[in-house]
This record gives C-alpha cells, sequence and structure tokens, in this order.
C-alpha cells in the first residue's frame, strides 16, 4: 500500500512516451499518454509534433517522459554471438567505434543481441533541449528495439513502428529492418487499439508503468541521474503542495476551533449577563416579597378579621414562582366620588401579580378552586411581559355565609 501511494506521489496517474524519429526526410516527434485508474490502462492521447515546443503543448504540466530516439543519428544492428563481454559485442557489432563518444545500448532477444549506438554529443543535446522545454526526461533507449516489451501482447508475426519492420517469433523479435515509406497498420494490445506510428511511444509509456523492458547501456548512471533529478523537483512540489494543504488545513481547523470557543465565550458571557440582571431582579422581588410579607404579618397580628384569614389561606398556597402586588378584599366597585356612596364588591376577592411559570401558575388555580370558602376563581388578565414574566390578575368569589 505504501509503495503504492509512493509510485502515485512520485509519477502520479500519467505515463507518456515519445519517439524522436524521422519520416520522410522531417524530423517528428510522435506522443502516447497513458492514464492509470486503479488498475486499468487507458490511451489519454496519442499526438504527432515536429517541435519541443509543440510537444511541451501537448503534454501534462511537468510531465515524466521515457524518450525513444529513433532516428539517422541511431545505428542498431543484430548478431549471434557467445561473447559474454558487452564491449566486445559492440565492437563486434561496429568495429574500430570509440566508445568515449558513443552511448551503446544492448537488448537480448533469445539467441539474438541488438546493438544500438548514437553519439553522445547528440543524445546529451536532446536531452538539454528537451529540459529548457520543460520536460522531464526518466528513461531513454534507443532504436526500435523497445517495442519488444510488447512483442508478447501482439499476435502478428510482423510489427510495425513508425520506420521499422520487426520480425516476431514466440513473442521475441528476430530482425529488425529499416522501410522506407510509413506502412499503416494498427494492433489491438490488450484492448487498446495502437497504430503503428505509436507503437514505440506506446511502449515507453507502457514500460514506465509495468518496468519489463531490459537493457545493458553505457548510459545506465544518464539515466539514473535523470531519475533522480526528476525525484527530486516532484518530491519538492509534492511536498510543497502538502504542506500548503496542511498549513491551510491547520488555519482552518483553528479557525473553526476559534470561532467555536469563541462563540461560546460569547453565549456564556451573555448568560452571565442575563444571570447578573436575573440576580439583582430576584433580589428587588425578593425585597419587595419580605415587603408585602411583613405588611401581610402585621395585619395579621392586628387584627384577626376575614381579610386576615383569607390572606393567609392564599399566601399560604402561594408557590415561588408567583410574586404577588396586589390583594384586595372587597375592592371597590366603583371610584370613589365626593358626594357618592364608596360601593364595595362583597364577598370578593382581586390578587394581581407576576408568575414566570405558567404550569405552577395552573396548579395554583386549580389548588385555590379546592378551598371550601372560594365560590370559583376567575381569570381576569395573563399577558406576558417578557419571555419569562407574565402579568395577571385573577378575581376570587367567596361563598356566602
Amino acid at each position: 500500500m505504501l509503495e503504492k501511494i509512493k509510485t502515485y506521489l512520485l509519477y502520479g496517474k500519467h505515463f507518456c512516451g515519445i519517439e524522436q524519429t524521422i519520416q520522410d526526410g522531417e524530423e517528428k516527434v510522435f506522443g502516447t499518454v497513458l492514464k492509470k485508474t486503479k488498475k486499468e490502462l487507458d490511451i489519454e492521447n496519442a499526438f504527432e509534433v515536429s517541435s519541443n515546443e509543440m510537444l511541451a503543448s501537448k503534454l501534462p504540466k511537468k510531465q515524466h517522459v521515457f524518450l525513444i530516439v529513433n532516428n539517422h543519428h541511431v545505428l542498431t544492428k543484430q548478431l549471434e554471438s557467445s561473447q559474454p563481454n558487452l564491449e566486445k559485442l559492440v565492437y563486434n557489432a561496429f568495429p574500430n567505434i570509440n566508445l568515449d563518444d558513443f552511448y551503446y545500448e544492448i537488448v537480448t532477444q533469445g539467441n539474438k543481441y541488438f546493438v544500438s549506438i548514437c553519439r553522445k554529443d547528440y543524445l546529451d543535446e536532446c536531452i538539454a533541449k528537451y529540459k529548457e522545454s520543460g520536460i522531464a526526461i526518466i528513461n531513454i533507449t534507443l532504436g526500435n528495439i523497445v517495442a519488444s516489451s510488447i512483442s508478447r501482447f501482439i499476435n502478428d508475426n510482423i510489427l510495425l513502428t513508425s520506420n521499422a519492420s520487426l520480425s516476431v517469433e514466440n513473442g521475441i523479435v528476430t530482425a529488425i529492418e529499416k522501410n522506407e515509406i510509413e506502412l499503416p497498420e494498427a494492433y489491438d494490445i490488450n484492448g487498446l487499439q495502437v497504430k503503428n506510428s505509436y507503437i514505440l511511444s506506446f511502449s515507453g509509456a507502457l514500460d514506465s508503468v509495468l518496468n519489463h523492458f531490459q537493457s545493458i547501456s553505457n548510459f545506465d548512471d544518464l539515466k539514473q541521474a535523470l531519475k533522480t533529478d526528476y525525484s527530486q523537483s516532484r518530491f519538492f512540489t509534492q511536498f510543497l503542495k502538502i504542506g500548503l494543504i496542511v498549513i491551510l488545513s491547520t488555519l482552518l481547523i483553528n479557525f473553526f476551533v476559534f470561532n467555536h470557543y469563541f462563540n461560546a465565550v460569547n453565549a456564556l458571557q451573555q448568560t452571565s449577563q442575563v444571570n447578573q440582571a436575573t440576580k439583582q431582579k430576584l433580589l428587588k422581588l425578593d425585597k419587595e416579597v419580605s415587603k408585602s410579607q411583613k405588611m401581610v404579618d402585621d395585619m395579621l397580628k392586628s387584627s384577626s378579621s376575614k381579610s386576615s384569614f383569607y390572606v393567609n389561606a392564599i399566601v399560604h398556597r402561594l408557590p415561588q414562582s408567583i410574586l404577588l402586588t396586589e390583594l384586595n378584599y372587597q375592592p371597590l366597585e366603583k371610584n370613589i366620588k365626593k358626594g357618592k356612596a364608596i360601593v364595595l364588591k362583597d364577598d370578593t376577592i382581586i390578587v394581581s401579580g407576576e408568575s414566570n411559570n405558567s404550569e405552577s401558575f395552573s396548579k395554583w388555580i386549580a389548588d385555590l378552586e379546592t378551598i371550601d370558602w372560594i365560590q370559583n376563581v376567575e381569570i381576569l388578565s395573563y399577558e406576558d411581559t417578557s419571555k419569562v414574566i407574565s402579568n395577571f390578575s385573577v378575581k376570587l368569589n367567596l361563598s356566602h355565609d
């Protein structure tokens, strides 16, 4: 699992092969881009261009590339030999060659060797030009022999490339012959349709995923250096992206955490302010209740009248959620006017006050109705003055003696 993640972070999901070749006397570049999704590969793009500048516009940004150099600067010969010395194999294929000036690559196919050479200064110059165009080369091969990596997937005995025909027997390349003209052909490779012009670039892209192509060369150090440069550049880019994502994620989390606690503190401050205000109001109400209670006590002490009896009974049943502001026994029928008789509402008590609990208020009313000397209870008014406080006025109709 970790290896898959590492490979994805290093190479992404796009794999590209490009072939630098000659057709009809003109230099051309054939490219194939494969996209890996889960365990499947699809051809995302196949293109033909004539310059590195045009090539860069066809590729995803910072795309790594398998380069196949297959033009007149590359010579390939095949031979059968039991010679284990690689340099002698090269000399057998190309007598009097100065290996200080040439890169060589050897691929074994059965009992045959395919030996390809290319001048160092030309290949180094090609790599430098690709680098200037922002194209990262991570692997290199010479000539047509890279097609041997897909020969096992093709049933045909002849495999055509952009400028050659390869003879294939039992999945092994036995001969390579140059074609003067392009012979159009298409191949089905595990469900993917590939034209012969793109066989080599497709092989390079596929080998970037499968790593099936094996060769021996004197530029292995060059390929390793190119891979290392790309890996370091990719690592820096990915590390920078991941670092930015981590930083932004941390800042975002901090923002949400700060916002959460800021809102929580804000809510607590508001609750504290409400509690302080409520506390002050309760202290004031308690003071008023104490004062009223004292007045009632004084009335009860000073008189044994029925009014004291009624007040005592009503206050005795009063719940804590209700604060009385008025208890009027036999209230005035009408306002007192000069020259008019004072008319009282006999057998009536008007009780007014504040309640902060409607359920408790209802129980209190029900409790009053159970008193034998109260005939009935009429709620004259009940209205909210705030979210928690309601003013009320109740009329108690007393039973006749």
